[in-house]
């Protein structure tokens, strides 16, 4: 499994094909997450989680503030704190 960002989107890619991605908006230093997807056949494997934690680090590291609009996203970043 892989990541790639491309846009604004995360894209989760196993065997050349994407099976999960993060939909995110940048603006004035803010990334926010707005939809996160995993194909019905990775489901229960914990990759949301890994897609927003890839979400979360690449937000650290360019210095952005983060902030969720979709429901997933939301609960992870409860979660952290």
């Amino acid at each position: 499994m892989r990541f790639e960002l491309e846009n604004n989107t995360l894209n989760a890619i196993e065997n050349e094909n994407i099976v999960g991605y993060i939909d995110f908006e940048l603006e004035d230093n803010v990334l926010n997450v707005i939809h996160t997807f995993v194909d019905p056949s990775q489901r229960g494997k914990g990759l949301a989680k890994k897609m927003m934690d890839e979400i979360y680090y690449y937000s650290l590291n360019n210095n952005y503030k983060i902030k969720a609009s979709c429901s997933y996203a939301i609960k992870y970043l409860e979660d952290l704190n």
